[in-house]
């Protein structure tokens, strides 16, 4: 007869294939879940940390804007309280012609950020945020507005006035009027808007001052800009010279 196995002893091996089986299921299935969940971790780091970045590019491109508004704002008012110096003792534009020069607001920004935001539906999609989008178009708007009607403005009047070295110039000028109340109010909405987005994107003002001090680092363009405004005093300056010049060259008699 021939010997029969045990069904215990049966059983144990079957069970233990099914354990076996089992734990290499599990194995694999976690093995799986690890590469795919890392690897989707992962990714949507790189999401936040691109998110992130651009963000604060963004921002950091329109404190820089506002940054020159609010020069081009402190122009203004340093104006008009020469204005009001003139108006007091026009004997100050005979010492000094160019008194009004330093007034002359301006503005010089580049379009490369503003490019890439607005021109690219993945830039939008990345944000992430519909009213964090709208909020900085309305800003690169009103800095548009604010170099048109402020600062091209000013420069269009002035060429229409034909210059402020005389003192009717000089009171034509419209600070208080026009230039200083429109500019505060380009001016306050700009900065409403740009801590709106600051907030919606979970920005504080640290985080803010740690990435501009960091971009401040890296670039250069400080002493570039410091250059830049006494080029554009020196070219007011001497377009004022030339136009002097020529008034006197007209008043003269004819050697004929």
């Amino acid at each position: 007869m021939k010997e029969q196995t045990p069904k215990n002893t049966t059983n144990g091996r079957v069970k233990a294939m099914v354990k076996e089986i089992l734990m290499s299921l599990v194995a694999t299935t976690i093995s799986i879940v690890l590469t795919f969940g890392t690897a989707a971790w992962l990714e949507g780091r790189k999401k936040e940390e691109a998110k992130r970045e651009m963000v604060m590019m963004i921002l950091c491109d329109l404190a820089g804007n506002i940054a020159q508004a609010e020069k081009a704002d402190s122009l203004l008012r340093q104006g008009f309280e020469l204005q009001l110096a003139v108006a007091k003792d026009s004997a100050l534009l005979l010492q000094n012609p160019f008194l009004m020069a330093q007034s002359v607001p301006h503005i010089s920004y580049t379009e490369t950020v503003e490019q890439i935001f607005s021109s690219s539906i993945e830039t939008i999609n990345t944000l992430g945020n519909v009213l964090f989008t709208e909020n900085i178009s309305d800003i690169y708007r009103l800095r548009k507005q604010y170099k048109e009607t402020i600062c091209d403005k000013f420069m269009q009047d002035l060429d229409e006035i034909g210059g402020f070295t005389e003192y009717s110039q000089v009171m034509r000028i419209r600070y208080a009027s026009e230039y200083i109340y429109t500019s505060g109010l380009l001016l306050c909405q700009m900065k409403e808007k740009l801590a709106q987005c600051q907030q919606l994107m979970g920005v504080s003002e640290a985080d803010f001052e740690a990435y501009l001090q960091k971009r401040q680092e890296m670039a250069t363009t400080s002493a570039t800009d410091s250059i830049q405004d006494a080029l554009l005093e020196e070219a007011s300056l001497n377009l004022q010279r030339l136009k002097d010049a020529q008034v006197q060259g007209k008043e003269q008699p004819s050697k004929d």
